[in-house]
């Protein structure tokens, strides 16, 4: 079946052609983000049945959703919400495996969670012997395709969000086609592989960046390229569809590491005059980064 993703902004205010069958989930860890609040509004003047999925059913989707489902991802503690997306990958995941009764894909998933715990190992090994570069970093790059688009679209918000530099997502063919113009040895750039059929453009790409870069990095699982200590790879390889599950740690860890070590987690007291006048959350939201 086709699936696509909408952000809830877009979702409000141009593509809300809800079609019969179709099924429309509104996703929002918090349960307070004004955003998908407004969508859930949306999806209801339309007469359609609004199901939210979210981290807390007793928070204020409550009041708007017809149908609220937890997916288990408990209380974070911490503004990174790092166990927010990866739970819900796997929730996703397992959502599908349900539905479509294929449960034979259950073992590729299993290896996939036991190597999200592999990765947090080798990330952070992999984070500290590059510890000077990626604490030294004023921009940078994420770049993905196919499922790891979504990797790398994390990687580049979470960056930007707690390190508090520019980050950007580009696809991989397309960060070729006019953005690596601007390169030079100080660009940092980070590649996810999906180790699919088009791992070897990926691995080019790389190659070709790290020509006038020294700061470029690949997450893949080529074992031909075990020997370039710019490759972070693990000891089993699945699915390219499951890789954002297996990649996910080393966004979160570096986001973390190097945020935390720098103390650029802070916001300029000036964010909260800008979120007075506009709120993504809703009165009830606690950022436990102690930033209001």
């Amino acid at each position: 079946l086709e699936v696509r993703i909408i952000t809830p902004y877009t979702f409000t205010y141009y593509e809300n052609d809800i079609k019969e069958n179709d099924l429309v989930l509104v996703v929002t860890q918090s349960g307070l983000s004004t955003n998908a609040i407004e969508a859930l509004k949306i999806i209801k003047k339309k007469e359609c049945k609004a199901i939210c999925l979210t981290g807390n059913k007793n928070s204020d989707v409550k009041d708007v959703a017809d149908v609220v489902i937890e997916y288990g991802v408990g209380e974070e503690l911490v503004g990174y919400v790092t166990k927010g997306v990866s739970s819900l990958a796997l929730f996703l995941d397992l959502f599908a495996i349900a539905y479509s009764g294929k449960t034979e894909y259950l073992d590729e998933l299993k290896k996939a969670a036991d190597l999200n715990e592999e990765m947090i190992d080798r990330a952070t090994n992999f984070i500290q012997r590059h510890y000077k570069n990626f604490t030294s970093m004023s921009w940078v790059y994420s770049c993905g395709a196919g499922a790891n688009y979504g990797t790398a679209l994390e990687s580049a918000l979470k960056m930007g969000e707690t390190i508090h530099i520019p980050s950007c997502c580009y696809e991989i063919e397309e960060y070729i086609h006019g953005p690596n113009l601007q390169l030079t040895p100080q660009y940092n750039v980070i590649f996810f592989d999906g180790n699919d059929g088009a791992s070897r453009r990926v691995e080019q790409v790389y190659k070709a960046t790290r020509k006038v870069s020294n700061r470029a990095y690949l997450i893949s699982n080529n074992p031909q390229l075990s020997s370039d200590d710019h490759v972070l790879s693990l000891s089993d390889t699945v699915s390219s569809e499951l890789c954002p599950l297996v990649y996910l740690p080393f966004v979160q860890l570096l986001s973390f590491i190097v945020s935390n070590d720098l103390h650029s987690i802070y916001q300029h007291p000036l964010l909260k005059e800008f979120k007075a006048i506009a709120a993504a959350k809703t009165e009830n939201f606690v950022n436990y980064d102690g930033d209001d």
